[in-house]
């Protein structure tokens, strides 16, 4: 984007309109470090008509440089009338096992502005055009595929955020011309973006000037990158008409090799409403899994404490906790209870007689007479011996079994809550029930549901192989 010093606002508003990327808003929340970048997209925003919040978020890092620039934020925004806010992300006490400071704070900023920001806002960043040379040749040496390699865009939604970038199209001396010219030269840098230990830094300092001063410009990486846009468009677009294919490891298997991390990366941010970057590993695990498939659930790690699943079904987001956590349940004092350590939840409710009880026909849904169940219900894993008598039958059988002919792998059957009521058992959410606490027509029932947090929905046997278990 060549333009004047005094243009660029003009041609930044120009290139907003032109990509949609301002429609229908009534606020904006600008990602306001205090540098160049996104001291120049605030000065610009400040003239679009929209009510602008300047957001400042502290990271935890750089200690009193830190604090410094949070500081000078907050005076820079209250000089001009600049509604301002800041929070402390802390992102080294937050970082998950094996999570990378940079991938901490990616995903705390993203939980931020999710949790924050109102419906009718979206949130502007100043990314401009050399960040997104350099995310290409860093991405380029990582081995990303199209999309990753153009994975900042003008205007993408991720769990229900807008995120623009106004700036794409603007080159970092332009943005410093800009503010020079309009007076501004103290704006905040940070000191360890000239250290070339760190990979960005050797790519901003190193590498492009190498580039262009053999090639004598950097224009072909920007036109490359514009190609390589229109691909992962396309690839994107084919991918949610495919999405369907998660449902079924027949369609998986015949699923394209593009397509595939662009199918689960989308199904998994349906899912969690995070954006997920799967790695190569899993991807190449998923693949073997896949085409291997003999109809037995196999688990692929995923990270962030789940796993992918796959199954008759096709794939399953779960949790990766390995065991129902023991406790009491008061169902009538308190009517759901969380399991969050395998992703799922009890609910307890009891109709009139008047209203039919009807199981959900998966084993997510039993209803009991009025009565036969205790007030406490105990709440546990499996144990091997564990024995009841299921629906319709007249013996006990052990629920080692009952596993077993519903084809519930050895590694999930401690995952399945076991509900033990006055010391027998009654129901093995998504496996049988009992045949005790028989509902009795008019008179009542006491229903009990089981819902899979990590899905949004009711449990759907989801240990099972290619066969629902016959939970009657």
């Amino acid at each position: 984007m060549a333009c004047t010093p005094t243009g660029l606002s003009e041609r930044v508003l120009a290139y907003c309109r032109e990509r949609h990327l301002l429609d229908g808003l009534r606020g904006l929340r600008v990602g306001f470090s205090g540098g160049a970048d996104s001291t120049a997209l605030l000065l610009i925003l400040a003239s679009s008509g929209l009510e602008i919040e300047a957001v400042h978020l502290h990271h935890g890092l750089r200690g009193e440089a830190a604090d410094a620039d949070q500081a000078w934020c907050e005076r820079f925004c209250r000089a001009r009338g600049v509604a301002f806010v800041s929070a402390r992300l802390e992102v080294p006490c937050r970082r998950q096992a094996g999570e990378s400071l940079e991938a901490a704070g990616r995903r705390l900023r993203l939980a931020y502005w999710q949790a924050t920001t109102p419906a009718g806002s979206a949130v502007a960043l100043g990314h401009h055009h050399d960040d997104c040379l350099e995310d290409l040749l860093l991405r380029l040496a990582r081995g990303a595929h199209s999309g990753g390699l153009t994975a900042m865009r003008p205007r993408v939604e991720i769990g229900g955020v807008r995120l623009v970038r106004p700036l794409l199209e603007v080159r970092r001396a332009a943005i410093e011309e800009f503010l020079r010219a309009r007076g501004i030269a103290d704006w905040r840098c940070d000191h360890s973006n000239a250290d070339t230990r760190l990979r960005r830094n050797a790519v901003r300092h190193e590498w492009l000037p190498a580039l262009r001063a053999t090639v004598g410009h950097d224009d072909g990486l920007g036109r490359s990158l514009e190609a390589l846009r229109d691909d992962a468009d396309c690839l994107a677009a084919l991918a949610g008409s495919a999405l369907r294919a998660v449902g079924s490891p027949a369609a998986l298997r015949h699923l394209h090799p593009a397509l595939l991390p662009r199918v689960l990366r989308l199904w998994l941010q349906q899912q969690t409403g995070q954006d997920w970057v799967v790695s190569r590993d899993t991807l190449l695990r998923l693949r073997q899994e896949v085409a291997a498939f003999d109809g037995r659930p196999r688990q692929i790690t995923l990270g962030r404490g789940r796993l992918l699943q796959l199954d008759g079904g096709g794939l399953r987001l779960i949790p990766a906790a390995s065991a129902v956590l023991p406790r009491r349940w008061e169902w009538g004092r308190d009517p759901m209870l969380e399991l969050s350590e395998v992703g799922l939840r009890l609910e307890a409710a009891v109709v009139p007689g008047a209203v039919v009880a009807a199981s959900a026909g998966d084993g997510s849904t039993e209803a009991f007479a009025v009565g036969s169940l205790a007030d406490e219900l105990e709440i546990r894993a499996w144990e091997p011996g564990d024995r009841m008598v299921p629906f319709g039958w007249s013996a006990a059988a052990k629920l080692q079994d009952l596993f077993g002919a519903a084809r519930v792998p050895r590694w999930g059957r401690r995952r399945c809550p076991v509900v033990v009521s006055a010391g027998s058992i009654v129901w093995v959410p998504g496996l049988r029930r009992a045949e005790v606490g028989r509902v009795v027509p008019g008179a009542g029932a006491v229903v009990l549901r089981c819902r899979d947090l990590a899905v949004g929905g009711v449990v759907d046997s989801g240990l099972a192989g290619d066969e629902s278990p016959s939970w009657r």
